[in-house]
């Protein structure tokens, strides 16, 4: 029998003591984990973009007459609807097993297609039997409209108003003499025209405020002038500009209002929207079969970027309250956790006897890390807003009583909440990071001359600041997607105002916020077309990863830089 070579088994011996085969395990994890995220985020991405992409709308003939027969139901039949045309996007096939007369089964190919949303901002769905289908077009002249409202409507443009005279003509108003149905590039000059118009509105309207508020204040100067006998003949003429000049404003803000209001698009036949739309209404609009690549993929990315900038809307799309509301809250818990969590580290490691009592109270630390979070929401509901936040109420706020002002949910009660659902988290990295600070720096610091609280505050504290920042990193990556505990302490569908505005204290602790976890949820499982809201579940999704991808990495690279900083000290 041969045996290897002695120095080859010396060689894999040694090889095996130092940890060679570890590391292969270890890169081999790391590599899978890195696989896994970017799985993750592009199953998201693709998921996302099939409400962003800009699908082709297909013209569909049916048979003629759409009679029932053997093999039509009347769920069929109701599906199929009455009209011999349908325009919108097909989605997806599907094969059923139909019952014929016979009572034999046999396949049964139907296809899924999205028409206009007409009375909410649910899209339609209408499931079609391929049998039945006579043909199919793709039309480059169809319209998709995204509606500020959140509907969308498919449909053949037939007439738009002239913007001289108001009144609905069939040919392009630029001159061209083709008609709209065929070139809907003057459409197009509309809406660009009316979205300039909506921001000369937004900035008028802001003008005039700031016009109504210098004129409340010249004339409480006024009053008060009056009173003393020492109005001016030129202090009455600049009352009298300012008064003339809110009045130009606001005659410029009607005019506009007016010219927004005027423009209507005449939707007709051929199985889309059939009627009138006000041309306000119409937040983009575009022709889906006639666009090429660049197009789409411009298009795609615009309607991205005004869905994270956005507010929801009637059909839940506008993502920028629920980044705002996570990010602010986010930041907020790490501001109340990292403080208490690393003082009661420093406590425990540093100061506390080292005896029963200590490793009792580290156990209890790390059974809380275990606790259901939605445990810590009874809890934040019953003692921050049902206890704190009712006696603030009643010690400042009576006479606003009986409604509440910090009795119920806010941002305030959802960052302490969370702040105690990481504390644990935070205490045991902290205690990990100051275990590693070599005991040579503090007998060399307390040598030198200083206290015990400025070797720990000087020394000890920056050595191990690396792994402060590591115990944020796990409290925020934890803190961030957790939804159970702030659906009772705090967060909404819809939040009327941000907790950040231009009014005092500026910061408004008690408000509702929305979160972008929260919003994943209500999306998915309580909207009324959760099939039509699925890429934006994606979507949604999406953003939470990346926004917690960029809190993440800042901290990251905060935490690599202090590692840097104090290599030297630790080693």
């Amino acid at each position: 029998m041969l045996r290897p070579p002695e120095h080859l088994l010396a060689r894999l011996s040694r090889y095996w003591r130092d940890g060679g085969p570890w590391g292969w395990l270890n890169a081999m994890a790391v590599s899978v984990s890195l696989l896994l995220m970017m799985g993750l985020i592009s199953l998201l991405l693709v998921g996302s973009l099939g409400h962003f992409w800009p699908s082709r709308l297909v013209e569909i003939a049916l048979l003629e007459p759409m009679t029932q027969t053997s093999e039509t139901s009347d769920a069929d039949s109701a599906a199929i609807g009455n009209g011999q045309h349908l325009l919108g996007e097909l989605m997806r096939e599907e094969v059923r097993h139909v019952q014929t007369a016979s009572g034999t089964s046999r396949p049964r190919q139907w296809w899924l297609l999205q028409t206009s949303s007409e009375q909410s901002a649910a899209a339609s769905w209408r499931w079609l039997p391929k049998d039945m289908l006579n043909a199919l077009t793709f039309p480059e002249q169809a319209l998709a409209l995204e509606l500020r409202d959140g509907r969308v409507l498919y449909g053949m443009a037939q007439a738009l108003s002239d913007p001289t005279t108001g009144e609905l003509v069939t040919t392009d108003v630029s001159g061209s003499g083709k008609p709209l149905a065929e070139d809907a590039t003057p459409l197009f000059v509309r809406l660009d025209d009316i979205e300039s118009q909506r921001r000369n509105l937004a900035a008028l309207r802001s003008h005039g405020e700031q016009l109504s508020k210098q004129l409340t204040a010249l004339t409480q100067q006024y009053a008060a002038r009056h009173d003393s006998g020492t109005v001016t003949a030129e202090f009455e003429e600049e009352i009298s500009a300012a008064r003339q000049a809110l009045i130009t404003r606001e005659q410029q803000l009607m005019s506009l209002r007016d010219a927004l209001t005027a423009g209507q698009l005449q939707l007709a036949g051929r199985g889309g929207h059939d009627g009138q739309i006000a041309l306000e209404e119409i937040k983009r609009a575009w022709q889906p079969n006639a666009l090429g690549f660049g197009g789409r993929l411009s298009l795609t990315l615009n309607r991205f970027a005004d869905f994270i900038s956005d507010t929801p809307n009637d059909g839940g799309e506008g993502a920028w309250p629920a980044i705002f509301g996570t990010v602010l809250m986010v930041v907020l818990m790490s501001v109340i956790v990292m403080p208490f969590g690393v003082m009661a580290a420093l406590y425990l490691h540093e100061v506390a006897h080292q005896g029963r009592l200590t490793q009792l109270t580290r156990i209890a630390l790390r059974n809380l890390a275990g606790v259901p979070s939605i445990v810590y929401g009874v809890f934040g509901l019953g003692f921050f807003v049902y206890g704190v936040g009712a006696g603030i109420d009643r010690l400042f706020y009576a006479d606003q009583l009986p409604t509440p002002t910090f009795g119920t949910g806010g941002i305030l009660w959802s960052s302490l909440t969370l702040s105690l659902l990481t504390l644990p988290v935070v205490i045991v990295a902290t205690e990990e990071g100051l275990a590693r600070v070599p005991r040579r720096l503090r007998e060399g610091a307390l040598a030198l001359g200083a206290t015990r609280f400025e070797t720990l505050w000087r020394v000890v504290v920056p050595a191990a600041s690396p792994a402060l920042i590591t115990g944020l990193i796990l409290a925020v990556a934890r803190a961030a997607g957790e939804v159970a505990p702030l659906m009772l302490v705090g967060v909404v569908k819809l939040a009327p105002e941000l907790p950040v505005d231009d009014s005092f204290p500026w910061l408004h602790l008690d408000r509702k916020f929305m979160h972008l976890g929260h919003q994943v949820y209500d999306l998915a499982f309580q909207s009324s077309d959760a099939f039509s809201n699925r890429p934006l579940v994606y979507a949604t999704a999406l953003v939470l990863v990346v926004v917690i991808l960029c809190l993440n990495l800042s901290a990251i690279r905060l935490r690599h830089l202090l590692a840097q900083r104090y290599k030297g000290a630790t080693e």
